[in-house]
């Protein structure tokens, strides 16, 4: 079946431009509402949900936040379509849990590129001691975190949290050298695709993001910051203190 990506646009147009071009690329779409969003999302479970900002960003900033903390849609992969010259609201839309904004009129190369690169995890399998164990053809462990990489979801003692994609695949990417210090370079090399131009910043909400969900789950902080160098996941400290 194809993949199915929602769309809450601010008017038909855009909603009718971007069926266009992701239908002829393989994609289904639904329309919704910002009323509806929400429940759409829940009930038919979408690979991505496009929102539009239109001129009320303001709006938008509700919707997302509604979509993270709805335990159904929080890990649904969400991107802001931004008016041009409207970029300011770039950091808010990105620290109410957007996934990546795309400034209007949007390249269709570029959009379908990044829906394209959410399904794959860049992790390479070079990680130094203690490697990432292979304990089936879908999951990897390491201390006390179950990771099922098809699912993106992080389980610790009986307790899940599915993360969405460039949080998984920042997690996976420090989890293959915990202990080493990663540049935001080097994780944006492995969570974004090539052709798309991120600022350090989008790392550091990010990361954010990423280092909020882990404490809820595992009540300790795993991912440690590095002035001026980048990010390192420590993994012994808050087990030994157990």
């Amino acid at each position: 079946m194809k993949p199915l990506i929602l769309i809450c646009p601010r008017n038909v147009d855009i909603y009718l431009l971007l069926t266009h071009i992701l239908n002829v690329d393989g994609f289904r779409t639904v329309l919704a509402s910002e009323e509806e969003v929400v429940e759409k999302a829940a009930a038919m479970k979408p690979e991505v949900i496009i929102l539009d900002t239109g001129t009320d960003a303001a709006s938008t900033l509700r919707t997302c936040a509604t979509i993270r903390s709805n335990e159904v849609t929080a890990a649904i992969p969400t991107i802001a379509l931004v008016a041009a010259g409207d970029e300011r609201h770039y950091l808010d839309l990105l620290k109410a849990g957007v996934d990546e904004n795309f400034v209007r009129p949007v390249l269709p190369i570029r959009l379908l590129n990044y829906l394209h690169s959410l399904s794959k995890l860049a992790a390479r399998p070079t990680a130094t001691e203690p490697p990432l164990t292979n304990t089936l053809a879908d999951t990897l462990a390491f201390g006390g975190l179950t990771i099922h990489v098809g699912r993106r979801l992080v389980i610790y003692e009986g307790r899940e949290l599915q993360l969405g994609p460039i949080e998984f695949k920042l997690l996976s990417r420090l989890l293959e050298a915990p202990g080493n210090v990663f540049t935001r370079q080097q994780l944006i090399e492995v969570a974004w695709p090539p052709n798309l131009y991120v600022q350090s910043r989008t790392v550091d909400v990010h990361i954010g993001h990423l280092r909020r969900s882990l404490r809820r789950l595992t009540g300790s902080n795993l991912i440690r910051t590095v002035r001026a160098s980048g990010y390192a996941v420590e993994i012994k400290s808050p087990m030994s203190e157990r």
